[in-house]
């Protein structure tokens, strides 16, 4: 009996009800197996209740849930929350006036003695707002700070922006809007939790709000053709003095603080290549994905995008390491220039953009290099897998060719980051800050499915990654700040815990602000994990930790929990509501309006798979769509009252 109704709950999550939902199937199931259960709890009423209270929510759970398969470990609603905390996050990183909405209402506390005598000059609220070339007083103020630290480095801070804005743009639907770019509702409640809901949503998707905090500061990093500032402040004076960043500011320099004015600011006339591309890339990809929300701030993020072009095409002498030794020189960069280029053909149309760039040989790895990665694997001083993602999927108009070798090595670069057994991505190439690497492969497996059109489903490999990181492993232990009921108390991380003290052994976490999102560097065994402030290896993230696991949920958000809302994904002018969603043979269209309809449908590529004229009324009663594949699909219907597009899933 036991194992009968073990069974049972399992059907009840892998059956798709949508399929199933007659009558005469439904109560089949129904009668028998709770006729079954009433035999086996009818001498103990307590159990019937209980039994029957959760067999009600499994069933409704099964019913309203996209994804009712025992292939997921995790209802679909907990994509979503992972996604939106680990996109806040970068809210948690900005310096400058913010707001920040980790530090908005924060003034110093505890402070410790030796240092008291500064409290006085911190701004409640606000870090770094000194920032400026110490030469002219070249505003510099804005950016994301790089990790727990509060300097900004040029190397992760452009890689990041770019990967965020790459995940966005190949998988729009997958991000939601739930709070502004100022966090009023958050920050005026008190409640930062996502249970809370208190976020006010502005109408563009979370993500860009938090990507244009960093590009309005990368607007200021390339001044000029010229001049390009790549790092601000330095790690040695930074990690003196633990504290919030917002008494650090208040610190003498040679702590970490600007007391006196600015702290250290580096800029380049030459060398930087990789850093100035990755800053292009990242305007460009904003002046594309911004532009519907304001075409002013687009087109001034299109122009910087072209003078970091013409840096590089004019100053092209290598990399720069960071001062301090903190970040290496890479030792190669050409992929990253290509990454440029092709993001410059991607806002433009411009051919000669692909055309150039070959020109100029900054492709010719892509043919001569006979290994497809110059280091192990995706992260910021490694970047080919995007350069041939990019150039594989939109060169191909240009240069079909150069398209399709890049779509071979991609391929090859994918499979290289297959493990020998099991489904879990790893390359154990480096203790520091070990999960980056599988959620950043994670990531990489989403973009090589959508280049080969595979979108019907989660990849095994990106799936069970990112569940591990989530908190399917062994001690049920999640990776990320605040996601689920286990996870780092004590990550390496010191804004969190709001403590001037100076003293890591009394900070204590501020739970109010726990849901951080912040991912650390982890382990690849659970159990072994040391929960320790101390340790950086495994307890410190960053803003480039972050941004492939981010790329990597919205992959799976665009699949699993794809986005309903109009303004986040299209230029619609007619709300309605489209179900059932996924779907077997039909869709119906919930809308205010009247008179003909013009339905096209398309799949993930953008060709069209269906076209008719009907009525608003015909929609509301049905659309037959059962000639279409199984897979995602998008439905575009216009006519005199409106338009509005719709992604389905069709099983």
């Amino acid at each position: 009996m036991t194992e009968f109704l073990h069974q049972g709950l399992k059907n009840c999550y892998t059956v798709n009800f949508l399929k199933i939902f007659r009558k005469k199937a439904l109560n089949f199931i129904i009668k028998n197996y709770f006729c079954a259960c009433f035999t086996y709890f009818k001498l103990n009423a307590h159990y019937m209740k209980k039994f029957y209270t959760n067999t009600a929510a499994l069933l409704l759970a099964s019913l309203c849930s996209n994804t009712a398969s025992a292939e997921f470990a995790f209802d679909s609603i907990q994509y979503g929350k992972a996604l939106w905390m680990t996109t806040r996050f970068y809210g948690a990183q900005r310096s400058g006036y913010g707001p920040n909405w980790l530090l908005a209402s924060y003034e110093p506390t505890n402070v410790s003695p030796e240092y008291a005598q500064y409290a006085s000059y911190a701004k409640k609220g606000v870090s770094y707002i000194k920032d400026a070339d110490p030469s002219d007083g070249y505003d510099l103020v804005g950016g994301w700070w790089d990790c727990a630290d509060f300097v900004k480095f040029g190397q992760t801070e452009f890689y990041s922006a770019y990967v965020l804005l790459l995940g966005y743009s190949e998988f729009p639907q997958g991000y939601k809007d739930y709070y502004s770019s100022d966090y009023n509702g958050y920050i005026g409640s008190g409640d930062f939790t996502w249970e809370g809901g208190a976020g006010i949503p502005n109408g563009i998707p979370d993500i860009l709000d938090e990507v244009k905090y960093a590009t309005d500061y990368f607007l200021k990093a390339i001044r000029d053709e010229k001049n390009f500032y790549y790092q601000i402040g330095e790690g040695g004076p930074d990690h003196k003095v633990w504290c919030t960043s917002v008494f650090k500011s208040a610190l003498p320099k040679e702590l970490g603080g600007e007391l006196e004015g600015s702290r250290s600011v580096y800029k380049l006339s030459k060398k930087g290549t990789s850093m100035v591309a990755f800053c292009g890339a990242s305007l460009a990809a904003m002046s594309r994905l911004y532009r519907k929300y304001d075409a002013e701030y687009a087109d001034k993020c299109l122009a910087k995008a072209k003078v970091c072009l013409q840096f590089i095409l004019e100053n092209d002498e290598g990399n720069t390491g960071a001062p301090g030794g903190f970040y290496g020189a890479k030792p190669k960069y050409e992929s990253d220039v290509c990454v440029l280029f092709t993001e410059l053909y991607r806002a433009t149309g411009e051919a000669s953009y692909i055309t150039k760039m070959n020109e100029e040989g900054f492709s010719d790895f892509v043919f001569n290099d006979k290994t497809y990665t110059h280091w192990y694997t995706l992260c910021y001083n490694n970047t080919e897998d995007l350069a041939h993602y990019v150039m594989g999927m939109y060169a191909g108009d240009v240069d079909p060719e150069l398209a399709e070798k890049c779509k071979v090595r991609l391929e090859a670069i994918v499979n290289s980051y297959k493990p020998k057994s099991g489904y879990i991505l790893n390359v154990k190439n480096n203790e520091w800050g070990i999960l980056r690497y599988p959620a950043n492969q994670a990531f990489v497996y989403g973009l090589y499915n959508k280049m080969i059109g595979n979108l019907s489903t989660v990849d095994p490999y990106a799936l069970a990654t990112i569940e591990y990181i989530m908190g399917n492993n062994s001690s049920n232990y999640s990776f990320i700040t605040g996601f689920g009921d286990n996870y780092p108390q004590y990550p390496h991380y010191r804004n969190i815990y709001l403590n001037d003290s100076n003293n890591q052994k009394v900070c204590k976490m501020s739970q109010q602000h726990s849901q951080l999102g912040y991912l650390v560097g982890g382990s690849l065994n659970p159990s072994t994990y040391p929960d320790d402030i101390d340790n950086y290896k495994s307890g410190e993230g960053g803003i480039d930790y972050n941004a492939g696991l981010v790329g990597a949920l919205g992959y799976i958000n665009f699949i699993v929990n794809p986005s309903t809302d109009v303004k986040a994904v299209s230029n619609d002018d007619i709300r309605c509501h489209l179900y059932p969603n996924p779907t077997t043979d039909f869709i119906m269209l919930d809308a205010k309006a009247t008179g003909k309809a013009n339905v096209t449908i398309y799949d993930v590529e953008g060709r069209t798979e269906m076209q008719t004229v009907t009525s608003w009324k015909a929609l509301a009663e049905g659309l037959d769509i059962s000639k279409l594949a199984n897979g995602r699909h998008l439905l575009k219907v216009s006519s005199e009252s409106g338009s509005t597009s719709k992604m389905f899933i069709k099983r």
